[in-house]
């Protein structure tokens, strides 16, 4: 197969999955019950505290609406709400920074690997932008959010699990 053939295909299935993750779910279960709807937020991780939760809780749900945003701007090759939202990202979005000597000690009240997948994150969404500003093939943006879907599970994985394999 061809290589642009693969990326179309990469494309389409990326499409086909952001775009399910919008609609409402009602597929009957097989005893014709209904289904269980996804999840619209992380279940509440054990291994914190509950001040360090209620700290974050903002800056999440925060993060959350601007990477919801995001995924809708992806699926709709909307080039310049990409640009501006992956850059809002990289540059503002920090969750939780590492603060020497303050009372806010995010370091020792997060899991090991927080700060490296929240790096990464905003690696990945400095490369999405430039990829959205330099207007090549769509293939690339759905490639370079990729990346960025990648850091996401992999940041959540380490916040519930304190490890980004989750927990294996």
């Amino acid at each position: 197969m061809s290589r642009s053939f693969l990326n179309r295909s990469r494309l389409a299935t990326l499409t086909l999955s952001l775009l399910a993750a919008f609609l409402p779910v009602r597929s009957q279960s097989h005893a014709g019950e209904q289904a269980k709807a996804p999840a619209v937020r992380l279940v509440t991780p054990e291994n914190l505290s509950a001040a360090t939760r209620a700290e974050l809780h903002d800056r999440m749900a925060r993060h959350g609406n601007v990477m919801s945003n995001l995924v809708r701007a992806v699926v709709l090759l909307d080039r310049p709400t990409i640009t501006n939202l992956a850059q809002r990202i990289a540059d503002e979005e920090v969750v939780a920074r590492v603060e020497a000597k303050s009372a806010k000690n995010w370091e020792s009240r997060l899991p090991k690997g927080f700060f490296a997948e929240q790096d990464a994150l905003r690696a990945a969404a400095r490369d999405l932008a430039a990829a959205a500003v330099q207007g090549g093939p769509d293939s690339v943006l759905a490639d370079r959010f990729a990346t960025v879907a990648h850091t996401c599970v992999a940041c959540h994985s380490v916040y519930l699990h304190g490890s980004p394999d989750g927990g294996k």
